[in-house]
């Protein structure tokens, strides 16, 4: 009897195997993954220094593991079955309340924390511009009430104060969290399935932003808002959790002369709709990442010239901020590979703003080459 049942387990097991390969042989091949937003492997090449490396065995185990039949079906029944036996977050990504999907806390890197922190802290000293800092805090930290019972601490507010008190003097930090805490229950600040702010929350920092610089700004009513339905955004994407409810992504539009520089390209407006039709719609904001951008706001041209230093959460702050300066040039440290003291000395910037979430703060590399 037991070795009948041994012989059916396995036969089982040799027909699944068998199937999946026959699948894997013959079923159309997708070039690139609508879940996970990304490119999926082409099967490689063959060559002898591949095969004797070892180099074509792992690149034939990643095409495999990329067409596998029905993957996304696999992938995402995976990732419920560690929800259901208790390992929420095990993909890095809490299932919270209400459809959010949240970051679990960022891990703070000591060494690259100092390093981040010592270079902005040369940096504003070199330069002798006006810097301030405003850190994002993640979406956890504020949105406390959506976590799951069972959650690490999340110490955004220490950090960012650490971060404040060791920049004291030269740098000073734009707080959100008291602002942020104060209205979360009246507005959706962050997106429920993406790391980023939606509208919302990045017209609420840049008020405090304005606030701070005794800039008067235009009510929520004087924008011209356009809704997308079906946003999935990057937490999504990681959690594998595929059954979830998309966001809705708005844009906030004014009347503006405005010109937007990327990659020596000049064009007519920040929002760049073409996006909007693909499954990435979040670069819909100034086209998304790039080293430089440069926009100019030819309606205000006795305005602020600012200089942004910057990770993806300035894209969609920024377009708020243009209107009341004459020229905002952007960096983006992950791509800009030259010093950023050499714009500083060929422009005559008002003030510098360093605007990023903590996670670049804290676990990247990328303001530590700031000089």
């Amino acid at each position: 009897m037991v070795r009948k049942r041994d012989i059916f387990i396995t036969s089982l097991f040799c027909g699944f195997i068998g199937i999946m390969g026959i699948g894997l042989i013959f079923l159309p091949k997708e070039n690139f993954s609508v879940n996970e937003k990304r490119t999926l492997a082409k099967f490689p090449k063959i060559s002898a220094t591949d095969v004797l490396s070892g180099k074509w065995e792992n690149d034939f185990e990643e095409y495999i593991s990329d067409h596998f039949p029905k993957r996304n079906f696999f992938v995402s029944l995976d990732s419920y079955y560690m929800l259901s036996t208790g390992r929420n977050g095990s993909n890095g990504v809490y299932k919270g309340q209400d459809g959010y999907l949240i970051n679990i806390p960022v891990k703070c890197d000591e060494e690259k924390f100092k390093d981040n922190l010592n270079a902005i802290l040369n940096f504003s000293k070199n330069t002798e511009i006006k810097t301030d800092m405003m850190i994002v805090p993640s979406t956890g930290s504020i949105m406390t009430e959506k976590l799951p019972k069972i959650h690490t601490e999340y110490n955004d507010e220490k950090i960012i104060s650490e971060a404040e008190n060791y920049l004291s003097g030269n740098v000073d930090m734009i707080d959100l969290h008291d602002k942020f805490n104060s209205v979360k229950n009246d507005i959706q600040l962050y997106y429920k399935t993406d790391h980023h702010w939606t509208e919302d929350g990045a017209y609420t920092a840049y008020s405090i932003w304005a606030k701070k610089n005794d800039i008067n700004i235009r009510n929520k009513d004087d924008y011209i808002i356009e809704k997308t339905e079906n946003f999935y955004g990057t937490t999504y994407t990681k959690s594998a959790l595929w059954h979830e409810k998309p966001d809705t992504l708005e844009v906030w539009s004014y009347p503006i002369n405005v010109t937007v520089t990327v990659e020596n390209v000049l064009y007519n407006d920040m929002f760049f709709r073409e996006h909007l039709k693909n499954e990435d719609k979040y670069p819909v904001f100034l086209d998304g990442n790039h080293g430089y951008e440069r926009i100019e706001n030819h309606d205000n041209p006795n305005g602020k010239k600012i200089l942004v230093i910057k990770d993806s959460f300035a894209h969609s702050f920024v377009p708020f901020m243009a209107e009341n300066c004459s020229m905002i040039d952007m960096v983006d440290l992950r791509y800009y590979l030259t010093p950023v003291s050499l714009l500083t000395e060929q422009n005559d910037y008002d003030e510098i703003l360093i605007l990023c979430g903590i996670s670049t703060l804290c676990e990247s590399n990328d303001l530590s080459i700031l000089q």
